[in-house]
């Protein structure tokens, strides 16, 4: 499967993935062996949109990156979308959020703009890296990930693309990524409400979203001391 093709949308500004994360990314697009094991239920539907996604940032170097945004999975594609590899998902992520397509992603722009007010995109994408806890659809949107599905995704993508920022914050946003952050044994993580609904309909979702930089600032702070000390 080819990873450098990019759908029609682009307005001409290549996003380029770092080269770590194709590293680590790139076993899910051969397609994943786990399609043909525990995520027979998941969907691997390339010209449907169907592709292990959500997953953007990181534009600069690694060590630029503070905060690591974990959602829960993709949704179901957009009307017309399509991918031909990892490139074309991660051109697609940037163009989606770039643009505020819906509420999901203006709900995520809001939280880069408190932890970087009046930071543009391009350098917010510098200091964030956002990623879902399982790269794959279910097969119904919102339909329940079967738990070894959830589990192997953890293992095999999430974990190593965590090790490449261990001096970033992650914040877990909604119960499914808590829990699967959880359950592959990754416990150091904020948690805030979920940035899709109905979870971030309620109150208190951006009651959380609005502790997400003051964690952030104060644990630049203490990686700053440990630096010194």
């Amino acid at each position: 499967m080819p990873c450098d093709s990019i759908v029609p949308f682009t307005t001409g500004r290549r996003w380029m993935l770092n080269i770590k994360l194709v590293m680590t990314l790139a076993p899910a697009y051969a397609p994943c062996t786990e399609f043909a094991r525990t995520c027979a239920a998941m969907c691997w539907r390339p010209d449907m949109g169907h592709v292990p996604r959500g997953y953007l940032g990181a534009t600069g170097s690694l060590e630029e990156v503070e905060l690591v945004l974990v959602f829960a999975e993709p949704g179901d594609p957009h009307v017309g979308e399509k991918h031909a590899g990892m490139q074309s998902a991660y051109e697609y992520a940037m163009h989606a959020f770039q643009s505020g397509m819906d509420l999901f992603h203006r709900n995520v722009r809001s939280i880069l703009d408190l932890c970087w007010p009046g930071t543009p995109f391009e350098q917010q994408m510098r200091k964030v890296w956002m990623t879902e806890s399982v790269l794959c659809s279910a097969r119904s949107e919102g339909a329940p990930v079967p738990a070894a599905a959830a589990r192997a995704c953890g293992e095999r993508y999430l974990l190593p693309q965590l090790r490449l920022f261990s001096h970033a914050l992650v914040v877990a946003l909604g119960r499914k990524a808590q829990s699967r952050l959880s359950r592959v044994g990754f416990t150091s993580y904020v948690s805030a409400y979920a940035v899709a609904p109905p979870g971030c309909n309620r109150r208190e979702a951006r009651e959380s979203w609005e502790r997400i930089p003051v964690a952030l600032r104060e644990h630049n702070e203490r990686i700053a001391t440990s630096t010194v000390d």
